[in-house]
């Protein structure tokens, strides 16, 4: 038995089995189109070798699409570096792998897997812990060979077994949409941050999910019992059968609490004082639909659509993404259904874009709006799907990270040319999400042009404080509570109000108990969060006083950081800033008094 302690990504509890993604990951998911061969004729060797030349090309022509993308960024020089070493290994590796097919008249799958088992074990060996490390690069390399000769698709497109713990370095974006239709009850990886698209994706199915585990496929092997406590961010790997029994009483208790939650009639959503706040949900995948009903929430105010993308060996066409959109707006009936155009480019790249050799290096560097108006056909099959759907549903468009406004009025003039496509007459609303620094210079001609807007609190803390989200885990300043993150909120906010636009904030945090009491304090009407925490914040909505919330709210801008803001929230007692408002004659926008 082993107890790893990590940071939860996604709360909840999960027994399951143990699958590594890595290297050894064909030999849990064997092909279907060609299995390993134990032995082959000398007649054989010829085909074999050219099998081995072919997954080599295979392989090399994957690198040169990483390279292509990271050589656009001097930033990526050590990354290039990287992918051609990796292009030299794996033409050693393939040289051994043909010596050993002729030489032990193997198959070739077989004669990879023992070379590539071999250049591992020797590198375990060796005490130095750089060339030590090397050793992830060859499994790199041999993954990526061994699954072009089994005719293996990438982990994206793998049915996972029912009851799996998915045990990984990190998962990238198109991986985290594969647990969508997968058999995972849980997550664990060692790299990932709270405010990433593992964490999101694992919320938005109800499933746990811990981060910060080092070393983590090293640690854990395939096929060993996992207990995941997404409460605490502990993983035990091969427990003793008393501590089975003891996280299956808790699993049982917590799906009991759940069901006697699903009963509840949610209500009104309403501070204490009887202010109105609106509730809505934040989705990914289609499925998600059913969650906002059940929580009775407003309807979905984000519906995240390059996850849909992201699983794509095809371009999406308008056809395919009409029905989806239909389906979603009938579900939810009268409630608004905002679909987010996709936020593609950099890190999130779907599979027929990543391959596609029409499209220039340097747009891919480019994220959201930006992105897709380079990518204008496959943004105008996306809104010819959305207008259909937003002539008898309340569809709206939200566009992501709008830079100004002039990306901004390029959008809606794409909307208005695939109206007259369509011969539309109602418009949909079109919204601008500000999560940029850019936009927050730029407020007054975006709100100007736009029905509505939302703050995307991920991005805008993360391009704010110059972060990653995916490696910020441990990074307790990265967080939406920082000052300068509170103070943008406000100056959106303010300008909402000047404008008289409606705003929501949509970021995974806004579902964060602590900050959405801030938010309110702020002027912040309209939340969207993740179905799974729609509860709590309901029931932290209803214990807050809007006047006493304005005050916090205002202290909390006149803090230096965020471990001062964190102290405001745990120390400020209800009393002390009921005391402050009542002598404050300068009540913070326009609310108290």
């Amino acid at each position: 038995m082993e107890c790893m302690e990590g940071q939860t990504l996604s709360a909840g509890l999960a027994k399951g089995v143990a699958v590594v993604v890595g290297y050894e990951l064909q030999r849990l998911f064997p092909s279907t189109k060609k299995e390993k061969q134990d032995s082959i004729l000398s007649a054989d060797v010829h085909v074999e070798c050219e099998r081995m030349d072919d997954a080599l090309e295979k392989s090399k022509q994957d690198l040169d699409t990483f390279n292509a993308v990271a050589a656009e960024k001097p930033s990526l020089a050590a990354a290039v570096k990287l992918l051609s070493a990796h292009a030299t290994m794996a033409s050693e590796i393939a040289i051994l792998a043909k010596e050993r097919v002729s030489s032990d008249l193997v198959g070739v799958e077989n004669a990879l897997d023992s070379v590539v088992s071999q250049w591992v074990s020797r590198l375990q060996q060796i005490d130095n812990e750089f060339l030590r490390e090397r050793e992830t690069d060859v499994r790199d390399v041999g993954q990526r060979m061994m699954r072009h000769l089994l005719g293996i698709l990438p982990t994206r497109h793998i049915d996972f077994p029912n009851g799996a713990v998915v045990v990984a370095r990190e998962l990238v974006p198109s991986d985290a949409i594969a647990l969508s239709s997968s058999g995972v009850v849980a997550v664990v990886t060692q790299f990932g941050g709270k405010l990433g698209h593992t964490a999101i994706i694992a919320r938005a199915l109800g499933i746990p999910a811990v981060s910060g585990i080092a070393n983590v496929i090293q640690r854990i092997a395939s096929g060993a019992t996992l207990l995941v406590d997404g409460e605490s961010g502990v993983i035990l790997a091969e427990p003793t059968a008393v501590q089975q029994t003891q996280f299956d009483a808790r699993m049982s208790d917590a799906r009991r609490q759940s069901v006697l939650e699903d009963l509840v009639d949610a209500g009104p959503c309403k501070t204490r004082d009887g202010t109105a706040i609106s509730l809505l949900g934040n989705v990914g995948l289609q499925g998600e639909i059913e969650q906002i009903r059940r929580r009775g929430l407003a309807g979905v105010g984000l519906f995240r659509t390059e996850f849909l993308y992201l699983q794509s060996q095809l371009r999406p066409v308008a056809e395919a993404q009409r029905h989806i959109y239909a389906e979603m707006a009938e579900g939810l009936g009268d409630r608004p259904l905002v679909i987010r155009t996709f936020d593609l480019g950099g890190e999130k790249l779907p599979p027929f874009l990543s391959l596609d050799s029409h499209i220039a290096p340097s747009s891919l560097n480019l994220r959201g709006l930006r992105f897709s108006l380079v990518e204008r056909d496959l943004l105008r099959e996306q809104l010819t799907a959305i207008v259909q759907v937003a002539q008898t549903a309340d569809v709206r468009i939200l566009f992501p990270m709008v830079i100004g406004s002039h990306d901004f009025k390029q959008a809606i003039a794409v909307v208005e040319d695939v109206m007259k496509d369509c011969d539309a007459i109602r418009r949909p609303q079109i919204g601008a999400m500000i999560e940029t620094p850019a936009a927050l210079f730029d407020l007054d001609a975006i709100l100007e042009l736009a029905d509505f807007i939302a703050i995307g609190t991920n991005d805008l803390t993360q391009y704010l404080l110059a972060a990653d989200r995916e490696l910020s885990a441990e990074n307790d300043d990265v967080t939406a509570l920082h000052p300068a993150v509170l103070r943008a909120i406000e100056k959106v906010v303010v300008a909402a109000k000047r404008w008289n636009c409606p705003l929501c904030v949509c970021g995974e945090e806004a579902g964060e108990v602590e900050f959405a009491e801030l938010l309110i304090g702020l002027g912040v009407h309209e939340l969207s969060v993740s179905p799974s925490r729609a509860i709590a914040i309901r029931a932290t909505i209803a214990d807050i006083d809007l006047a006493v919330a304005s005050v916090l709210a205002k202290r909390a801008l006149t803090c230096q950081s965020p471990h001062e803001v964190r102290e405001l929230l745990t120390q400020a007692s209800r009393s002390e800033l009921q005391t402050e408002l009542e002598q404050s004659s300068s009540p913070m926008l326009g609310i108290g008094p």
